[in-house]
């Protein structure tokens, strides 16, 4: 009798094993969702979607070339199978079912650098894995800034159109994408400035791909711009707040309540978009640093002429306010945000949705950029060694002219690190 209510007791703890066990999996058991890519200059990016947590791990095969990741407990869910990328780094994405979980393979041309990293949920977006490959060699904001021109150097204008990729920004009407507008945007006012003939433009990013806030401001510092412009598009809970809001960088905090949720909400990019957990900077833990720039003063400046520019002909109506921008912070050179309109208001997305409206808006924006430079254009290159400081000048836009760095300018002048320059003041400049 004992033995077999032993035996019954294994038995009846057996089939509760099995069963916790069966339930366990399928608790564990994670569905990819979806997998997409993007092309940006600098690298392929390619993101999968799950259901839940997952554990993976990496490992890299030859001939032919190709990352594997296994993801563990996966399935193959609505994902497809097999995704073609073609664009010159990765051949496709493909996806195999195994007994344990599933195989995100990518198909590379070559052997290349690659980074692959968990995301958890953010806002709208699930748990991800991110698998980017790099280009070598190819590194848009490593490129070779060609010396200025000692006659006078075009302008550079640095236009960062936001988000992009795996961040859609702000969606209007839930069909107008704000990374999409704000890119045609960035395009058209590209193109009036470089008509103009005197202008150099660089963008942040020339298509539909995400870069990091620090990288933006990475590219804007290596080309030396002049000015930086950052497009974005608004949204607020009042549905009916409108036009234009164009921000400059605030050591102290933002003008108002809405400045500063904007500004916070425009700061989660790096969250959105996916940064990986080891990247070199904390983007997010940026603080403002006014050692490095005196331009606050021109940011201010230039926000107030675009802001009129777009107000004189009816095009938008516009306000100028202040917040803490980290995509702002730190640049060395004047810099604004331009938020073009309410994707949250009826008819600032009926606005936005036209071409031609776009046109003008564009153009509004070239015309208080001309406006700015107009205002402060700098003294003729001296030829004695010495530069005498005009209106709206920085260290940085004075080395620059002269092929110097702000370290020699600092040194050949005896200025501290925390020094600032006024106007009419008397540099000792050294060319190259």
């Amino acid at each position: 009798m004992g033995g077999r209510v032993r035996s019954s007791g294994l038995v009846n703890a057996t089939l509760i094993f099995v069963v916790l066990m069966a339930l366990t999996s399928s608790a564990v058991a994670v569905d990819v969702t979806a997998v997409r890519h993007w092309t940006a200059p600098d690298h392929t990016r390619i993101v999968a979607d799950l259901s839940g947590l997952a554990s993976h791990s990496t490992r890299v095969l030859t001939e032919p070339e190709r990352i594997v990741v296994y993801i563990v407990g996966g399935t193959v869910g609505d994902a497809a199978r097999e995704t073609a990328v073609g664009d010159g780094l990765v051949e496709r994405v493909r996806l195999n079912q195994l007994d344990g979980g599933v195989q995100l393979v990518v198909d590379l041309v070559d052997p290349h650098i690659h980074n692959v990293f968990p995301l958890k949920p953010y806002a709208s977006k699930p748990h991800r894995i991110v698998v980017d490959v790099f280009r070598d060699g190819e590194d848009e904001a490593a490129a070779p800034v060609v010396s200025p021109d000692v006659n006078g150097p075009k302008r550079v204008v640095v236009i960062d159109p936001g988000h992009g990729g795996e961040d859609p920004g702000t969606l209007g009407n839930g069909q107008l994408k704000e990374k999409d507008v704000v890119l045609d945007m960035a395009r058209r006012l590209a193109r009036r400035l470089e008509a103009r003939g005197n202008y150099e433009v660089r963008l942040t990013r020339d298509g539909d791909y995400f870069v990091r806030l620090a990288r933006r401001k990475e590219i804007a510092n290596r080309h030396g711009g002049d000015i930086f412009i950052s497009i974005h598009g608004n949204s607020a809970p009042n549905r009916n707040a409108c036009g234009t809001e164009v921000f400059f960088v605030s050591p102290r905090g933002a003008s108002d309540q809405a400045a500063r949720e904007l500004a916070d909400r425009e700061n989660a990019a790096d969250l959105v978009g996916g940064v990986s957990p080891d990247a070199d900077t904390d983007v997010l833990s940026i603080l403002v640093d006014l050692k490095m720039t005196d331009s606050v003063s021109k940011s201010a400046d230039l926000a107030r002429m675009l802001s009129r520019e777009l107000e004189c002909d009816g095009t938008s109506a516009s306000v100028v306010k202040q917040a803490g921008f980290v995509v702002l912070k730190n640049l060395a050179m004047p810099s604004v945000v331009v938020e073009v309109g309410f994707l949250t208001n009826a008819s600032d997305v009926r606005r936005l949705k036209q071409s031609e409206y776009r046109d003008a808006y564009a153009e509004r924006l070239a015309a208080g950029i001309d406006a700015y430079f107009e205002r402060y254009t700098p003294q003729p290159l001296a030829s004695d060694g010495t530069h005498r400081v005009a209106p709206g000048e920085t260290l940085w836009s004075i080395a620059r002219r002269y092929d110097v760095t702000v370290e020699d300018l600092r040194e050949a002048n005896g200025l501290g690190s925390d020094a600032t320059i006024r106007v009419d003041q008397v540099l000792v400049v050294r060319r190259s």
